[in-house]
């Protein structure tokens, strides 16, 4: 099973470069799955906008309010005010309405996103307004389910560098030996936060 294998691999990896935390934290923990989003890609992007920059638990209470508004017959002549009055900001509220007119977001299946090359992806994606890196990157672990994804400037990610490698910089270049299972640390990592 992949999650097995990834979890093998990361304990195997730690053990090879000393990673002494890591390797504890492995041998207390049970391997992790990749959650896939089971929503359509234009209300998983909404998702993602509304959990910039707040906490999970805000994001939580907001995507309870927005999501009802988003995924029912949209009243467009509303739609700002009720985004708005749902806890959105102006501009967040700005970005889920792009996101909901960007017909050609809206016609495409998982099944065409993992067709695309990175590039395509990541250039299908940031075209959008207040899709940036990190959402992209949320994007390929929770809809693709991409194993190799690190996102470097995740502050949870940050936090947990700072525990388990606080003697190396971080840095892309550093994660290089945990391929093909990035995503895998990474869910590993921010659940050693909590």
């Amino acid at each position: 099973m992949e999650s097995d294998n990834a979890y093998k691999t990361l304990l195997r990896i730690s053990k090879e470069k000393n990673f002494d935390l890591l390797e504890k934290y492995l041998q207390e923990s049970q391997p992790v799955k990749i959650n896939l989003s089971s929503l359509p890609l234009v209300e998983y992007l909404s998702s993602v906008i509304v959990s910039q920059q707040v906490s999970t638990k805000a994001a939580k209470t907001i995507w309870s309010r927005v999501h009802p508004i988003i995924s029912a017959d949209i009243n467009y002549q509303n739609l700002e005010t009720e985004l708005h009055s749902a806890g959105l900001s102006q501009s967040k509220a700005s970005y889920v309405i792009g996101l909901i007119n960007n017909s050609n977001l809206s016609s495409l299946q998982r099944s065409d996103l993992k067709e695309l090359s990175n590039i395509e992806f990541e250039n299908l994606l940031l075209a959008n307004k207040g899709i940036g890196p990190w959402s992209v990157q949320m994007t390929k672990i929770f809809y693709l389910g991409d194993t190799d994804v690190m996102p470097i400037n995740d502050l949870g990610i940050k936090h947990a560098h700072e525990y388990f490698f606080s003697e190396h910089k971080m840095s892309e270049k550093f994660y290089e030996p945990f391929r093909p299972w990035r995503t895998y640390l990474t869910l590993l990592m921010w659940k050693s936060l909590s």
